[in-house]
This record gives structure tokens, sequence and C-alpha cells, in this order.
């Protein structure tokens, strides 16, 4: 019988299975990558339309519109990077001529995953961006301005440890591998990514995401204690109620996406994932995922809130002014009691008037009134 005879070692082998491994993984996270990408990209040429309509074109809105198109650029820029590291272990190992091995080839490939960790923390840091800046816009008065330093220190913080970051890569990315750290160098020995972040920066970030989803959330209930407590209204819930609900349920699954980072990024974690091909095979496509879930998060937001702005105005214009008037009410009524025929026609009662037609009690149609100017448009203002 005729025998073959095989130039590749035992070894070589192996490695040649590692690379098949490594060739379907990479290609089933492009797939899915592809198909995240595009809806990404629909979701920001939606919100193109509405914050540069020139109808409500504000210079706040182009900034936000700024920011997001900044975030689609450097999401754009690491599916490119995705793409070169499938490739590059294939032409190195497979179609190089240099003399070593195809073992010592492939052990001594390197790929930028460090750059993508670095792109994907600024990436988060323009989200929080935005997640402060929709949170701002429920704490405009005076006395609350002082609560925002919170949010923003911490993305202060995240804005540092992502340029440590993106200082280390650029650094001594040709020097490094994911799996071993930074060298000893000044700054750089304490960050250890993995899966995509430091340990680091995911906490920074996921800070910043649970302050600024509890404070929508502590918005949400003075509202509705305002529209609640003070009238007894507790049939159903207002529009206005379930679109800060949204908000704050959104919220908590983003933070909940990080709690994930943050665990992912440990280093016992990562080994653990890795033990088993099915855990690392899943791990790895879902590291695909993560920037375009960060990236398509304060888009949402945005489409979100500029479609229901209007009929925010009118319900947060309305519930806010209740916990002012009706104190002031009741002071009133403690030394002079208003009949009924007038207290329909009084200040106060138009006010009720609104609530009833904003819980369904009266109308649907909700007569103006100046009593909120100063509070009008806190979630859905223009500038939205």
């Amino acid at each position: 019988m005729p025998t073959s005879n095989s130039t590749l070692s035992i070894s070589d082998i192996e490695t040649l299975s590692g690379i098949g491994h490594s060739t379907v993984e990479n290609i089933v996270g492009l797939v899915v990558e592809a198909i995240l990408y595009t809806i990404y990209f629909g979701l920001v040429v939606v919100v193109g339309r509405i914050l540069l309509e020139a109808k409500s074109r504000t210079q706040t809105s182009i900034a936000i519109f700024i920011i997001i198109l900044t975030m689609f650029m450097l999401d754009t820029a690491i599916c490119i990077i995705d793409i070169h590291n499938t490739i590059r272990p294939i032409t190195v190992t497979l179609y190089s001529t240099y003399p070593e091995s195809l073992t010592d080839r492939y052990a001594s490939l390197t790929l930028p995953w460090m750059t993508e960790n670095a792109l994907t923390s600024f990436m988060a840091n323009l989200g929080d961006v935005i997640i402060i800046w929709r949170t701002w816009a429920l704490y405009k008065g005076p006395r609350e301005r002082w609560i925002l330093l919170i949010p923003i220190s911490l993305l202060v913080g995240s804005l540092t440890s992502s340029s440590l970051l993106a200082y280390c890569v650029t650094k001594y990315e040709a020097n490094i591998k994911l799996d071993k750290g930074f060298p000893d160098a000044p700054f750089c020995a304490n960050l250890y990514p993995t899966q995509g972040y430091p340990p680091e920066l995911a906490s920074m970030v996921l800070a910043t995401t649970a302050v600024a989803t509890a404070m929508i959330s502590w918005k949400a209930w003075v509202y509705r204690r305002a529209i609640r407590s003070d009238f007894r209204l507790n049939r159903k819930r207002t529009h206005a109620e379930k679109i800060l609900a949204v908000l704050v349920e959104s919220g908590v699954l983003y933070l909940m996406f990080f709690v994930q980072v943050l665990v992912n990024s440990s280093p016992a974690v990562s080994h653990q994932e890795s033990t088993t091909p099915g855990l690392e095979f899943a791990a790895n496509v879902w590291s695909y995922m993560t920037n375009h879930i960060i990236g398509a998060y304060p888009v949402l937001i945005v489409i979100f809130v500029r479609s229901q702005r209007s009929y925010i105005e009118d319900a947060m214009s309305t519930g806010l002014t209740l916990s002012t008037n009706v104190s002031e009410f009741y002071s009133f009524s403690g030394h002079h009691t208003l009949p009924s025929h007038r207290f329909e026609q009084s200040t106060m009662g138009t006010v009720c008037s609104n609530v009833a037609t904003q819980t369904g009690l009266g109308s649907r149609e909700v007569q103006p009134n100046g009593l909120g100017s100063s509070l009008k448009g806190r979630l859905g203002s223009e500038e939205a």
C-alpha cells in the first residue's frame, strides 16, 4: 500500500487545529457583528434626521449628533480591526515565507486587541456624556445643579482611565499580548485588560451609569408622588410616568451590561471561560457584540425621548408644579374656604383640571397654564 509522508510535526498539526477553530469563531463573530453594525448604522441615520431637522435643530442637538457620529466612527474602526484580526493569523502562518516553524510563527503573532479596548473605552465615555446630559435635563433647578457633580466627577475618572489605557496601548502595544497585560512601566503595570476592558475602567463606567440611573429614578418617583399622593389619583399611570419608567428600566439593563463587563474583566472569570470550547466560543462571539451595544443604547435613548417630547413637556409642566401649588392651596384654604364654583375658576382649579386630563379622569385635551413655565420641558426640552 502507498504510504503518505507528512512533513508536519505534531505541534504543527495542533497549531493548524487552533488556527482552524479560531478562524471559525472569528467568522461567526464577524457575521453577528455585521448584523449589529447594520442595525446600528440605521439607528444613526434615524437619529441624524431627527436631530438635524431644520425646525428643531439647535446647537445642543448638533453637539449630541457629533458625539453619536464619533461613537459610530469608533465602532467602524473596531469592525475594521476585527476583520484584520481574522485575516492576519492566516496570512502570517499559512502564507508566510519566514524560516520559523508554523508553531513559532503562530506563537509570536501579535494582534491589536488592546487598540480595540482603548477605542471601546472612549465609546463608553462618549455614551456616558449623553446619559449625563439626559440627566442634566431633569436637574435644571439652581438647587439641584450641584448633584450633577457626582456623575460628572465619575465621568472625569472614566476619561482619565481611558486616556491612561490609550497611552499604554500606544507605547507598549507592539510588545505585549492580551493575556499577559502590560509590562512593568509607570501607570501601566496595574492595567490588566481582559475581554475588552480594564477592571478600573469598567468600575468607573458602571458607577457613572448607576448614579445617572438613580437620579432619573428619583425624578420619576418625585413626579409620581406629585400627581398621585396629593390628589389620590391611583387609577393608572400617566403617559409621562411610563416614559420615565422606560428610561429607568433601560438604564438598569445598561447597568447590568456593565456589571457583566466588570465580572468578565476578572482574570479568574476570563480563565474559567477558556476551560471548555463552548464557553470560549460564546465568550469570543459576545466580545464582538459589546461595542455595538455600547453605541446603540445612547442612540435609542435620544430617539425615544425626542419622539415623546411634545407630550412630556405638557405632562411634566403640569405634574411637577403640583407639589408647590397644592401646598399653597391648602395653606390658603386653612383660613378661607372657596365655594366650589369659585374653586373651579381659580388657579388651583385649572391645575386640578389639567391633572385630571393627564390621568384619564377628564378629556384628553390639556388646557395651557402659565404656572409651570420654569419647569416646562425638563425631560423633553427643545434642546433634546
